[in-house]
């Protein structure tokens, strides 16, 4: 039965950050998953969903300390249980797809709306860009919600124009499936 961990790791960016962390996994004998990496600022940082038996996983957090000095890394484990257990079989994914010009609070009036409605979101990604003529900075958000069978997607579609229509965001939800 494989056993499952999450590692978060943060670092300088580097070339070959990711071709090291990794040949340390494949030693100890683990499987990745699932994973995120990106750089932010002059930082890279790592989350990965990890499986493998107990005495593999073992040798990932007891090798940790190690690895992450050696990498220049702050590096954390945690054991996790099965995360396709976790999840809804019937949860529909519903993608959420939002632009507005950038300024504070954007990502938080979205996350209290979508916990107001009691969904779970299980993905979210932000970016910021120039706009293409004005020169001012525009805000991207991508994130993945699942709904509950029995949830009323108008409500949640209505909700959601409102919060658009208050917050001044260009917003659209869709089925991923």
């Amino acid at each position: 039965m494989d056993h499952f961990l999450v590692l978060s790791a943060l670092g300088s960016d580097r070339p070959g950050l990711v071709a090291e962390l990794t040949q340390f996994l494949v030693k100890q004998g683990v499987n990745v998953e699932e994973s995120r990496m990106v750089t932010l600022g002059a930082e890279f940082g790592v989350m990965m969903l990890l499986s493998g038996s107990a005495d593999a996983c073992e040798r990932v957090v007891s090798g940790s300390g190690e690895v992450a000095s050696s990498l220049g890394l702050q590096l954390l484990t945690r054991p996790t249980r099965d995360p396709w257990a976790q999840r809804s079989a019937k949860a529909i994914p519903y993608e959420i797809r939002l632009e507005a010009i950038d300024r504070e609070g954007i990502v938080h009036a979205l996350a209290a709306e979508l916990r107001r409605l009691d969904l779970n979101i299980v993905n979210l990604e932000t970016s910021s860009f120039s706009a293409p003529f004005s020169g001012g900075t525009l805000f991207r958000l991508l994130a993945t919600v699942e709904v509950p069978p029995g949830k009323p997607l108008r409500a949640l579609r209505e909700a959601l124009d409102a919060l658009a229509d208050r917050e001044n965001l260009d917003l659209e939800i869709r089925s991923k499936v």
